[in-house]
């Protein structure tokens, strides 16, 4: 974190000389893009005090609506839902729906992001009926996004389904290609959790396209990832190698190690389901261990969970115990409740076996 003295030489250097309200507004846009949320706020600060900010009402909402932006990436929650709505209430004065949908998207991620998914939905509705009205694609299509991905978290998985291809329409009617892949993703994950593999593979593959044309690796790395997983799912050990085999290829530039140990965990779970318990017990200790050096917790429990099954496989019923019991710490610790609650079943079902 910068300390006060470089925070303030920055802030100093960025508005010298420069008292618009427009141009301060646009430099704070500007550090907020790089991420650099407290040069932002103190250009907002000064920007919200000239005079063309008292004069121009679009104005003053348009910097309202980036000082909530910088509060919400502070996770200054209640600050950035006071500032958004106070901007929403003026571009409405000023009848700039687009304006006033983007403040009510906003608050909708926010609502979402704590879980109040009534009010989330509740405000992706407004922000659509406004959108609409003005026919912005582009707009309707981000706040589709987030009532699908609210409707996803709800387990309304085939109306999140329907609302995430209404969200694939309007990017691809605004020509946004890498969009597409991310709601397409989106969409391959939903139907993953619906357990429709096949469904879920076209979507996936579609999604991947993108990714692969666009140069997003971050993209690809997901796809590929879950690609595998449904082949896992559907017992196509052989194809699953073959797209872990092709992601290695693909990505090494990516230098991750956290990326690694996801494609070891995959594999080893490959291994597994090839009847090569050996091979995957001997992949997955080397992948604990890089969990444990690189701090990868989220992964450590994942890792801990498959060693969990190819200890039962191999008869260690006490091994088997430790690290689904371990596991579980995990993710309780972690709050990831699906596997907290999927470890403490395994363990339970073992500790059973070991008393039966």
């Amino acid at each position: 974190m910068m300390n006060v003295q470089t925070t303030n030489r920055i802030w100093n250097d960025s508005c010298a000389g420069i008292t618009d309200g427009n141009a301060l507004l646009n430099l704070a846009q500007g550090w907020l893009h790089q991420g650099n949320v407290v040069v932002a706020l103190e250009l907002l600060k000064s920007a919200i005090s000239t005079p063309e900010a008292m004069r121009d009402h679009r104005l003053r909402a348009r910097i309202l609506k980036e000082t909530g932006r910088a509060k919400m990436m502070e996770s200054a929650w209640e600050a950035a839902e006071g500032l958004y709505l106070e901007a929403q209430q003026i571009f409405l004065g000023l009848d700039d729906k687009k304006g006033a949908s983007e403040c009510a998207r906003n608050r909708a991620n926010m609502a979402f992001q704590k879980g109040h998914y009534r009010k989330a939905e509740e405000l992706c509705e407004v922000a659509l009926e406004w959108s609409t009205e003005i026919n912005d694609h582009e707009l309707r299509a981000t706040i589709l996004n987030t009532l699908g991905a609210i409707q996803s978290a709800t387990d309304e998985r085939e109306e999140s389904i329907k609302t995430f291809r209404l969200c694939l329409n309007d990017f691809e009617s605004c020509g946004n290609a890498i969009r597409q892949g991310y709601v397409l993703l989106n969409i391959g994950l939903t139907e993953t959790e619906l357990k429709r593999y096949r469904e879920a593979i076209i979507s996936l593959n579609s999604a991947l396209a993108i990714a692969l044309e666009e140069k997003d690796l971050n993209l690809v790395e997901i796809c590929y990832q879950n690609i595998s997983k449904c082949y896992l799912h559907q017992n196509e050990t052989i194809l699953a190698k073959s797209v872990i085999d092709t992601a290695r290829k693909l990505l090494p530039g990516l230098n991750s190690k956290a990326l690694e140990c996801e494609l070891n965990l995959i594999d080893g779970m490959i291994l597994r389901g090839m009847g090569d318990l050996a091979g995957a017990e001997e992949l997955l200790e080397e992948t604990y261990r890089m969990t444990v050096e690189h701090q990868l917790s989220a992964l450590m429990a994942d890792v801990l969970y498959e060693q969990g099954i190819i200890a039962k496989d191999h008869g260690n019923i006490d091994l088997a115990y430790f690290k689904f019991d371990t596991a579980a710490k995990q993710y309780t610790k972690l709050e990831i409740e699906s596997g907290r609650q999927k470890a403490e079943l395994a363990a339970n079902n073992v500790l059973r076996g070991m008393n039966a």
